[in-house]
């Protein structure tokens, strides 16, 4: 610190400098990792509602062929959902089972295969196909649950990108204002330091203009010499101020 710095707030002005830049790099590092953390979490967020997405298709598949064995999409979709239809591996070995036994039955009371065995055979078939078609949607419907599932997952994660959104224009918001006011705060403190070293500096102009005064008023009395000594100007005396000697 130099011997006239306080007259100038040098120290103080070039302090504030240092901390105003050292609240920028702040801002700047601040501003930076939170747009990196929001990118990222954008990021996690879309990869899960695509997850989500992808298992809500898979599942929509067999739900909207649940619709359309209900008829609900039309003759189009009925004959979509009936060419799609197959019977699990056991259902053909069930029904010849079944109809084995019809015939054995009738075999044995002696009765030839006539129109009542045979709609006997019908009416076993058509039932037994009816409750393969009836598992069948079962099973289908069952995906309902899934889907809905998948669905509400897919949305949540979309609706989950608001929050943080908000969240990092709310922190950068305060970072920014943290900054500014730092940095008034030290435009505040450099100009008071220049403002005081103003002052000590008029106050040291008006300390030396006293000691003048004071020198010259007690020289009037005693004749004393400003410059010292036996020689200089000489204030006081009957004759009054002399000439140098």
């Amino acid at each position: 610190m130099g011997l006239f710095d306080v007259f100038t707030g040098d120290p103080a002005k070039k302090a504030a400098a240092e901390n105003k830049k050292l609240l920028q790099e702040n801002l700047a590092t601040g501003t930076k990792e939170l747009k990196e953390g929001r990118a990222g979490a954008i990021g996690a967020l879309d990869t899960s509602a695509g997850l989500y997405g992808d298992l809500a298709t898979k599942y929509g598949g067999a739900t909207s062929l649940a619709l359309d064995a209900l008829g609900v999409n039309g003759a189009d979709g009925n004959t979509r959902a009936t060419q799609a239809f197959q019977a699990g591996p056991g259902y053909q070995y069930a029904v010849d089972q079944s109809l084995d036994g019809i015939n054995r039955s009738a075999a044995a009371r002696g009765m030839s295969i006539g129109g009542n065995t045979l709609a006997a055979l019908s009416d076993r078939a058509g039932n037994m196909a009816n409750q393969e078609y009836g598992s069948w949607l079962d099973r289908l419907n069952g995906y309902v649950s899934p889907e809905l599932a998948a669905t509400g997952g897919q949305a949540g994660a979309i609706g989950a990108k608001a929050p943080v959104y908000m969240t990092t224009a709310s922190n950068l918001a305060g970072l920014g204002t943290t900054t500014t006011n730092g940095i008034t705060n030290q435009n505040t403190q450099a100009a008071n330091a220049e403002l005081a070293g103003s002052g000590n500096l008029w106050g040291l102009g008006l300390n030396l203009a006293k000691l003048g005064v004071s020198a010259a008023t007690g020289g009037l009395g005693g004749g004393t010499s400003l410059l010292g000594g036996g020689g200089g100007i000489n204030l006081g005396g009957p004759g009054g101020p002399t000439p140098f000697s």
